[in-house]
């Protein structure tokens, strides 16, 4: 059965559940879904300033389920319970779906999120993972995978592990080089809000890969 996204939202604002922001060329930022208007959905996000206009990418989990789409700053300031005028009304949304890569039975993920298009995993194919650090991974692609990462392009990078909090780090392509068939990407990790947290999380997640 198609989702129904309006059902879908207006549920996870009952619940108000906490959802994250991509802004184009911008870090993660947290937001919480308050209510589902005519006009669209209303977020909080009290510790970041949007202006309207602005295009955002959305992702929430529900029940387990993580899904993101697309959509445009309609409104800032918009009045929101207990939260002054910390609301954004975002409209037009658009490509209401699962997230390409959500974690596996046994919790792990290493998955690059650009700002448009689908997730893309490190763990499964057609990636090889060859090094993952705290500073970062070194992969390979094929040459004829669609979505090429630019040499300093930024986008974010969802690490999971079990036992663990999930973590969202901004990355940033450092180099890439052609090969035989394929392209090696070196990838940096920049700009962790928690270091700590990503340590862990990329030791937790270090020990379970394959060699």
């Amino acid at each position: 059965m198609k989702p129904d996204p309006r059902r879908m939202l207006e549920e996870a604002a009952q619940r108000r559940i906490s959802c994250e922001l991509l802004p184009r060329g911008g870090g993660m930022v947290a937001a919480q879904l308050v209510r589902v208007e005519r006009g669209g959905v209303v977020v909080t996000a009290p510790l970041q300033r949007f202006v309207g206009g602005e295009d955002v990418r959305v992702w929430v989990n529900l029940d387990g389920q993580a899904w993101t789409f697309e959509a445009s700053v309609i409104r800032a300031g918009v009045p929101v319970p207990d939260r002054s005028q910390s609301g954004l009304l975002l409209g037009f949304i658009d490509r209401f779906q699962p997230l390409g890569v959500a974690a596996s039975d046994d919790g792990r993920v290493l998955a690059l999120v650009p700002p448009r298009g689908q997730a893309v995993s490190l763990l499964h194919s057609p990636a090889q993972l060859l090094q993952l650090s705290v500073e970062g991974a070194t992969f390979a692609m094929p040459s004829s995978f669609k979505l090429i990462f630019v040499e300093s392009g930024t986008l974010q990078a969802r690490i999971a592990a079990p036992g663990v909090p999930t973590i969202h780090v901004k990355a940033r392509v450092h180099a890439f080089a052609p090969g035989d068939g394929h392209l090696l990407y070196e990838l940096r990790f920049e700009q962790a809000e928690d270091p700590d947290a990503l340590r862990q999380a990329v030791d937790a997640l270090a020990a379970t890969v394959d060699r």
